[in-house]
């Protein structure tokens, strides 16, 4: 089933350079509105999934539950820091480069013959934060009520990520469309080499130091890569997440659950690319490097920020915005160029959020092993 999926995604991203060539503009317009519909549809499912995901888990992991979620989140920060601060000597490379960056304009974009959006009726963080409250209290309250709920819950995410697999492809396809009807494919596919490399050390530490075992994950997360790629929009992409972070893992309720958490949070790609963007800008606009301690200071901060981040297409520079300004001095067309620039890079970005997410996944997995023995 996995070499089906995977060959279905990448033959929709070969299909996509052809049909936005010979297809009707209308027909593309159509395209890209059942794609939008079905996001809709899926985004409106997330805080049901993943409300279900954290209370089970909760339930099972009894009185470790809290220690585990603890441990967790500080490596998260500690995670989102070191790229973040890793990412600096990238960016007094870029910084040393005779470049000159202009503004990036979107132009004859694709958009959809029609518009279906269902509400957001209750946030991702909402439901997270009420999931570990219930998943605290209720076993305690009612522990045979708790464990028949969770056996309810675990049947619902069972059935819907076996849904999720047959609707994605065609929620994919419209925005993959999209892309190429916009020139802009060929432009992502070139960038961000620093990303991939480090994503790839990561898996590799996790891993081990096995390349078979790093491939085999990586090969893993392919289908949720492929999805976010498309869709610029971690959380979109989460179902196929899931799936793959449960093949990678021994504590499969667990890994999903931290995947769950750190969607909007654990943001690997924007740590490595906006640094680099502002350095890149910095250097268009003859200013000099920033000192360590002021960039230090920056890394603090956006670190801090990472919690208020939404996994939406441009929510992670959007949030960075007054940070950036003041810590580097950017103007109002220093600004914006960032903002194009990242909207142009979007879909690496949250790319590599997901890979860097079924990773951090993978490692908590790994030391809840060792911690429990199980």
């Amino acid at each position: 089933m996995r070499k089906k999926i995977s060959f279905v995604l990448i033959s929709l991203v070969v299909f996509a350079f052809i049909g936005s060539e010979i297809l009707p503009l209308p027909v593309l317009c159509l395209f890209l509105a059942i794609s939008v519909a079905l996001q809709s549809v899926v985004t409106f499912a997330l805080p049901t999934l993943i409300f279900c995901l954290i209370f089970s888990t909760f339930q099972r992991l009894g009185k470790n539950a809290s220690r585990t979620f603890v441990v967790a989140l500080i490596l998260l920060c500690c995670s989102n820091f070191l790229a973040t601060y890793v990412s600096h000597f990238i960016g007094e490379i870029v910084h040393g480069m005779d470049l000159s960056l202009t503004q990036i304009s979107a132009s004859n974009e694709l958009t959809p013959s029609f518009n279906f959006k269902l509400p957001k009726i209750i946030p991702n963080a909402l439901a997270m934060v009420v999931a570990m409250i219930c998943g605290i209290f209720v076993p305690k309250i009612t522990p045979i009520g708790a464990q028949r709920f969770s056996t309810v819950v675990d049947g619902f995410v069972s059935l819907f990520l076996k849904c999720i697999q047959f609707v994605v492809p065609f929620f994919l396809f419209g925005f993959l469309l999209k892309m190429q009807y916009d020139g802009i494919i060929m432009v992502l596919i070139r960038q961000y080499v620093a990303i991939v490399f480090y994503l790839l050390f990561f898996y590799f530490l996790v891993n081990g130091m096995n390349p078979r075992a790093t491939f085999v994950a990586m090969k893993n997360m392919l289908p949720a890569v492929v999805c976010e790629f498309g869709t610029m929009s971690s959380a979109s992409a989460l179902p196929y997440t899931l799936i793959a972070v449960e093949k990678n893992s021994k504590n499969k309720d667990l890994a999903k659950s931290i995947v769950s958490i750190t969607t909007n949070i654990h943001l690997m790609g924007d740590c490595i690319a906006i640094p680099i963007f502002i350095y890149a800008i910095l250097k268009s606009y003859g200013v000099l490097q920033p000192s360590q301690l002021l960039y230090l200071g920056f890394v603090l901060q956006f670190v801090a920020a990472k919690f208020s981040v939404a996994a939406v297409p441009a929510g992670g520079i959007i949030v960075m915005l007054p940070i950036i300004e003041r810590c580097f001095g950017f103007t109002g067309a220093m600004s914006s160029l960032i903002l194009s620039l990242y909207i142009l890079m979007d879909p690496i970005c949250t790319s590599a959020n997901v890979l860097g997410n079924g990773a951090f996944a993978q490692l908590i997995d790994k030391i809840a092993t060792r911690l429990h023995g199980k």
